[in-house]
This record gives structure tokens, sequence and C-alpha cells, in this order.
């Protein structure tokens, strides 16, 4: 059981709690802190997935509700602030204010989730390498509805399913597998969102791409639904769809059919091309409006007009000038409020490429391996090329579809997986990271609105006995470093207790009438002190 953000009932001999001072809310539209905030966080891989063991990402999807921000991966435990590890493997909820864990919430599992959808019913449906391949989850208690089975099966092992699409009634699922309730399947599923029965006349087919061993399988990791131009978009690593390889990496299928839909089909024109004879596969996909967002390889997030899927524009990560680190692919993407953020293991620079800059030799438009070098190689010496330093996830305008300057302070190797931006304007980032050197590595990250340069105060503070100590915690307070806690005993004046970087504090219990005050910290600067309640 958590012990830390626990509800309170303490008898000490006698302790008093006084009313915390409260933080006004902040602007979903003002600039996000670079600084991720302390709240808690997820750990420890289960070694025994099939589908992801080579992917050092721990989560893989984020989705909100009613409060609750629901992260999904194949991690077993949560980590407190104070670094105690609690079991809640593969789906865990977190306070979306607080970033507390919401230990109530335990939905029992038996395998890795990578995709979460919402049903307009309150329903939350999560699909991965659980019996079923999706199944549906009360988002207040964690419990599995038995009567919703897909019975989405692979031709080995277990299936995974990386991408879930709800529309009403209807839900699409993406990934890697054979068959589900009798029907043959390759990758592409479509089903009722309430009881899971498959849609026997849609199985479109993603196949294996034969002229490039080193794809690594058959894999459809993005699927959209623009229903305004009856389109459905997939994307992936797969070579063909229904036989048909013009529509490798990323097509688009009718939704009531399943058949290929729109000229022009596969990677659109203009965009970069790894080398002649490696698969530029694209991981994810998004619908807005007039525009289309693909992220993928090699190291690029696009904007398609939607109309006819042409490029309108194109980013790219890598080594800039004066970088010692590369870029690296797009792995996630998310359509924001103002904002597309892009998710990727990028340690370098990103920059705009301009299209049509390089000449693309081959028939589709695409460019040759030895443009593309070149390209690389300028985008390191030549400056300027519009490049900024990236860690892990950038921003781009959906007003300007210019670079946001936006840039986070994170460190890691497998960068995002996953990107939430949440209904109060604060972005989660699910994946690998390292936040601190010689810290552990990180599987959650959360980057809030950064409000005025004012520091703020702690809004509220919280006290509980465990094992003859007094533990105090706090949510973490807008422009802080540090806190300060100090306490009082039986009326007399606050004695300074210690100095955290942590949002909980560890302290003697003695006899008495105990309160305690939390102050935050920046530099030299303190905030006023909040009693705890």
């Amino acid at each position: 059981m958590s012990k830390i953000f626990a509800a309170l009932v303490l008898v000490i001999s006698s302790v008093v709690f006084f009313p915390g001072a409260s933080t006004a809310q902040v602007e979903a539209t003002q600039p996000l802190g670079s600084d991720a905030d302390q709240i808690w966080d997820v750990a420890d891989a289960d070694p025994s997935v099939r589908h992801t063991g080579a992917i050092r990402a721990l989560i893989w999807d984020i989705d909100e509700y009613e409060g609750k921000i629901y992260v999904a991966g194949k991690f077993l435990n949560v980590v407190a602030p104070d670094g105690a590890t609690y079991e809640r493997p593969y789906l865990a909820a977190f306070d979306a204010t607080t970033g507390a864990w919401v230990e109530s919430f335990q939905p029992q599992l038996d395998g890795a989730i990578y995709s979460l959808a919402l049903t307009d019913s309150g329903r939350l449906l999560a699909g991965g390498e659980v019996t079923g391949g999706v199944v549906s989850i009360d988002p207040s208690t964690g419990a599995v509805d038995a009567g919703f089975a897909p019975g989405i099966k692979n031709s080995w092992g277990t299936p995974a399913v990386f991408d879930l699409e709800t529309k009403g009634d209807v839900t699409y699922a993406a990934g890697r597998f054979a068959k589900a309730q009798g029907t043959q399947l390759l990758n592409l599923a479509k089903f009722s969102t309430q009881t899971g029965a498959i849609d026997t006349a849609w199985t479109p087919t993603a196949e294996f791409d034969l002229g490039t061993p080193r794809i690594g399988g058959q894999l459809v990791y993005g699927i959209e639904v623009d229903e305004s131009r009856d389109r459905v978009y997939v994307t992936g690593k797969f070579g063909s769809i229904n036989g048909n390889t013009d529509a490798a990496y990323f097509a688009t299928l009718d939704q009531a059919t399943g058949t290929l839909k729109d000229v022009p089909q596969g990677l659109p024109v203009g965009t970069l091309n790894h080398r002649d004879s490696f698969s530029m596969w694209q991981h994810d996909v998004r619908y807005r409006g007039d525009k289309v967002y693909i992220g993928g390889q090699a190291h690029q997030t696009l904007i398609l007009n939607a109309d006819d899927l042409s490029p309108t524009a194109s980013f790219f990560t890598n080594r800039g000038v004066g970088d010692s680190y590369a870029g690296g692919d797009t792995q996630t993407i998310f359509l924001g409020k103002n904002t597309l953020w892009a998710g990727c293991h990028c340690w370098g620079s990103v920059g705009p490429y301009e299209l049509g800059s390089y000449n693309a030799v081959h028939a589709d438009g695409r460019q040759a391996y030895s443009e593309y070098a070149q390209w690389v190689k300028d985008f390191a010496t030549i400056d300027p090329f519009g490049q900024q330093k990236v860690h892990g996830a950038y921003g781009i305008d959906l007003a300007t579809g210019k670079l946001s300057e936006q840039q986070f302070n994170l460190k890691g190797k497998g960068g995002a997986w996953a990107l939430f931006e949440a209904s109060d304007g604060r972005l989660w980032m699910g994946g690998h990271f390292q936040p601190r050197i010689g810290s552990k590595d990180s599987g959650l990250a959360r980057f809030s609105p950064q409000g005025s340069d004012e520091l703020q105060p702690v809004a509220e503070c919280n006290v509980e006995t465990v094992d003859g100590q007094l533990h105090v915690s706090w949510p973490s307070a807008a422009n802080a470093e540090d806190y300060v806690v100090y306490r009082s005993v039986n009326g007399s004046r606050q004695h300074w207790r210690g100095k955290t970087s942590n949002l909980q504090f560890v302290d003697s219990s003695r006899a008495g009438d105990i309160v305690y005050f939390v102050a935050s910290k920046r530099g030299n600067e303190k905030a006023a002190r909040s009693t705890c309640s």
C-alpha cells in the first residue's frame, strides 16, 4: 500500500493541522517549464515481453479521464518521489494535478499494454500483449469486463496491439496479429467498441516487406480515422497493404471495406529515404482539419496536405553544428491545443528540411542515399539551418508550421515513446529517460506551464505516521528548486528540520502537539510557508 499520499488520519499525542496556502490556476497557454516536475514514476521493464524487448521504452501510451492520467507500457512497478517502489504492472493511474499514484486503480492484466482509447460510454480500452489483444476496463476501479472479448491472436506467441482508434460504436486496432474469432487477419482489425465482436467484412492485410529483411517483422504502429474523407490512415513497418507494394509504410484505407484509397500511396513525395535498400518506416500518424501529421524514420516529422497527401513541411533531427550527439527517429507524435509534439531518441539538433532543396532522382520523388548522405553532412556543417538543441522531444507550432522554441532538460537513450498534452496544459512524456545524472532509468516525465516567474508556495502538505516516524509530503510548487521543512511542537517557534529536492521529508516523532510548515525555495528566495492539512 502507498504510504506517501494516503488519506491522513493521524494521532501522535495530538497533531494540529491548518489549511495550506493555495496556488493560482496556471493558464494552459503559457510556455512549459524546461525542467520535469517531481512526481511519481514507473520502473522495471517486464523481461518476458515478446514484441518490444529490444526497445528501452517503459511507457507506450498515455490518456486522461476525470482527473486521472493513465499510463500504459511494459513496466512492472511505480516509484514514489522518495524512491519507494510499489508493484503495479502494465497500467497505472496518476492524479492529473499532483502526479501521485492512484492506488485504488489496480487492473489485473497478464501482459504489456501499448495502446489506450476512451469510449463514449466511459470505458478504457487497453491493447497490447494481453490475452485477446484488447481488454475493456472500468477507469475508476480497474475492473476488467469479462464479456468484452475480441479474441485477437497471433500465429505464434502473444499478439501485440500497438494502436487503437475508437469512433463511437467502432474501434480500429493496429499491431501484429493473425486472427480473431475465427476470422483471418493480418495486423489490422475493426470491432465493436461495446462487445469486441470482429467486423468480418473489414480485413485489410499489412504484409511483411520481403525486399528489406532488416524490417524485423509485420508491424502496424499507428492508426487514425479521418471521417470527413472516409479514410483510415495507417503507418508502420509493413511493405504492402492487400498485396500492393505502393502502400508501404503509410497507407489510407476505406472505413467500411478496408480497400486502399487515394493516390499517392506509400511514402509521400519528397520525404527522406535512409538508403536505397533500407526501408523508411513510419511510427505514428495524426489528423486534424486539412493536415495529416506523420512521424518516423529517418529522423523526421512530416506535415502533409490532407487533400492530396503532398508534404508541406518536414523537420529533421541529427547532429547539428557543434553537436556531439546525433538525432533519432520520431517515435510518437501528439496533437495538442496549439502544438504538434514529436518524441524521439534525439539528443542533438532539430531543424526544418526545405522540401525540394535536394534533388530527388527516384520516380516516386524519394531521395537516393547519396542525396540523403549529403543532406546529413550539410545539416551538421552548415550554419544556419534553422537548428536548435533537442532532448527527447520537440514541438511544432500548429498555427505557423514552424519549430517551437520549447526545449526540455532531459537525458537518456530511448527518449519519448508516448506524449500527452493534458486538459490543464501539462505535457506528459513516457518512454526512457535519465532525469538526473546518477539516477536510475525513468519512464515518466511531466512538464507544467511555468506561469509567472514568481516562486509559488506549496499548495498543501500532509503528515502520516509510518513505522514510528513522521512522513511529511506535498505536491510540487511552480518554479521551486528545493523545499525547506520546519516544525513547531506545543506552540513553540518554528524550527528548521531540513531541505530536500524531493516531495517528501521523513522526521523523527515525539510527544506533543506538532505542526509542520513547508516552504518552496529557489536559489536564496523562499515562498511563504504552508502549514499541513
